[in-house]
């Protein structure tokens, strides 16, 4: 048995620990800062995509109100067209019937045509404001989906703490104390000997 074997022995494993630690603390980083590239990779996507998906909903909401538009123009073209058909008014006027009944049934009548319009405007007013507001829920979604993805991002990430280095026996004193050791157990062999 060499003087001071289990003190090197136990240096050497203290070593081996120590830098296995190490190591695996700079594989763990390394991991940690991988998987937060990738998270911030998605995060730029999520944003983005968020962005197109407010846009698709407001371009899908000027289709929309566009096509109620178009709806209320042809509407009031027809009534139009039935109003100067039906117009007791014109036809009044037409043989011949003039004064201040055929004036007031011409705008009793067109009034009845203006209110129409009226009605059909508020239609359209009250729905725009139903679109806006699909509109309004679809870009605080999402708001709130970025917002969160950026919440799970902003946190600054930091490697974990180094480990403590080892602290190492003394290999001479362990010699030392082997040696004496060694030498205890010999005078304790021998002593019996002498005293006989």
């Amino acid at each position: 048995m060499c003087l001071g074997a289990q003190a090197r022995a136990a240096n050497e494993t203290a070593r081996r620990n120590y830098e296995y630690q190490l190591q695996k603390r700079e594989a763990d980083w390394m991991q940690t800062l991988s998987v937060t590239n990738t998270e911030r990779i998605m995060h730029d996507q999520l944003v983005d995509s968020t962005n197109l998906g407010v846009a698709q909903v407001y371009g899908d909401i000027q289709s929309k109100f566009g096509d109620q538009i178009g709806q209320a123009l042809q509407e009031d073209e027809a009534n139009w067209k039935q109003f100067l058909q039906d117009n007791t008014a014109g036809k009044m006027a037409a043989s011949g019937q003039t004064g201040r009944s055929a004036a007031r049934i011409g705008t009793v009548e067109l009034g009845q045509y203006l209110a129409k319009g009226s009605r059909k405007a508020r239609e359209l007013t009250e729905g725009k404001v139903e679109l806006d507001k699909a509109g309004s829920q679809a870009a605080g979604q999402a708001r709130a989906a970025q917002m969160q993805s950026f919440a799970n991002n902003a946190i600054i990430k930091s490697p974990d703490l180094a480990p403590p280095a080892p602290v190492y026996q003394n290999v001479g004193q362990a010699a030392f104390m082997d040696a004496l050791s060694i030498g205890s157990s010999i005078a304790s062999i021998a002593l019996p000997f002498k005293i006989q």
